[in-house]
């Protein structure tokens, strides 16, 4: 397969009150089929953010486009360069990403594969850090948590794509909570406003065999929980 990209989706459910926990979601944006909301995470001013879409196509054949790296600039927010180092392990590999538009900043992606769930449900959760090369001197992120889920659409012949991301961009003057959530949701509206135009491409007229994906039963880990955990490591 080549080279993979990145993203990442899940809509997450109701949790019991406890550090990280995303909880207290509100309606951000609503553009044509997109919608966004963010909600907030206990222990950090930082807030998740979700971007939903229904688009044409099958989830195998978006599974190929997000793992294209190098169409990354095509279409996704704030996206300038993805580079992609398979891994020995199937459906994952080692990323790194150069993003600007206003938010340059550079994240080594430590974790990322593909899944599937016993409720139908394809997630490609991905986890970033600042890889601290010194020669680099934009906007670091310390941490990075992304998760893409895509469903079978409620119409034949379409896909449900969700998106939570949480980053937290060190920027100076103490503006990194404000300038991180203006920017990842301008970023998710346009990533996920290309996402159907740029899943119609020849290139991803086929995918992977879901079931060839690695089925996970648990309960998939909670997005701001791991954030907090992540900020608290690198204080």
């Amino acid at each position: 397969m080549a080279g993979r990209v990145l993203t990442l989706a899940f809509a997450l459910g109701a949790f019991a009150a406890q550090p990280g926990t995303a909880e207290d979601c509100r309606p951000e944006r609503t553009e044509g089929p997109v919608a966004i909301e963010s909600c907030e995470i206990d222990g950090t001013e930082f807030r998740l953010f979700r971007a939903e879409v229904v688009v044409q196509g099958s989830i195998p054949s978006a599974i190929a486009m997000l793992e294209d790296a190098d169409a990354c600039p095509e279409w996704q927010g704030i996206c300038e360069e993805e580079r992609a180092t398979s891994l020995e392990q199937p459906f994952q590999s080692l990323r790194n990403r150069i993003s600007g538009s206003g938010l340059s900043r550079r994240v080594t992606i430590v974790r990322s594969g593909w899944s599937r769930t016993s409720d139908g449900r394809v997630i490609n959760d991905i986890v970033g850090a600042d890889d601290l090369t010194p020669e680099f001197e934009g906007r670091r992120v310390l941490c990075m948590y992304v998760r893409w889920i895509l469903t079978p659409g409620d119409e034949e012949g379409t896909v449900k794509v969700v998106q939570d991301t949480v980053s937290d961009p060190q920027v100076p003057g103490g503006l990194g909570r404000m300038l991180a959530n203006r920017g990842a949701m301008n970023a998710m509206m346009e990533t996920f406003t290309n996402f159907g135009p740029q899943l119609g491409d020849a290139r991803y007229a086929s995918g992977p065999d879901i079931a060839s994906l690695p089925l996970v039963e648990e309960e998939l880990p909670d997005l701001g929980e791991e954030f907090v955990a992540c900020q608290a490591a690198r204080q």
